[in-house]
């Protein structure tokens, strides 16, 4: 059986991940995208997925802050996440993250955060 809080995040984490196919409706933006990504010397898959988690962290963070229960996500107002998005601490980021991940690929993004100093560990340290 699944929490709320779980339920929670694996809908904001759905939610990052039909964020670049909204955005890549203008076919530029998927192409400059991908070239900053290649500029920075991220792989394109990684640093899309990477993309996604942000979004998912930051509309994550704002649930939790105003207890929102999962049955509830689509209330939370657009513009509340782009806020957290730009305005959250990192630590913030995570706070009231599950403890495991139903997908792998959010947990091993999650720790690609923390290992590259973004978002602190578990304990509040890098």
């Amino acid at each position: 059986m699944t929490s709320d809080h779980d339920t929670l995040w694996r809908r904001w984490a759905y939610l990052g991940r039909v964020l670049l196919p909204l955005l890549d409706q203008e076919p530029w933006r998927q192409d400059r995208r991908r070239e900053r990504l290649q500029s920075w010397g991220i792989d394109v898959a990684v640093g899309e997925r990477l993309i996604e988690v942000f979004a998912a962290l930051a509309a994550h963070a704002v649930a939790v802050d105003t207890s929102l229960p999962a049955a509830e996500f689509e209330t939370l107002p657009l513009s509340a996440v782009a806020d957290a998005a730009t305005g959250k601490q990192d630590f913030e980021l995570l706070a009231g993250l599950p403890d495991t991940f139903a997908d792998d690929r959010d947990e091993i993004a999650v720790k690609v955060f923390r290992g590259a100093g973004l978002l602190p560990g578990p304990s509040g340290s890098s």
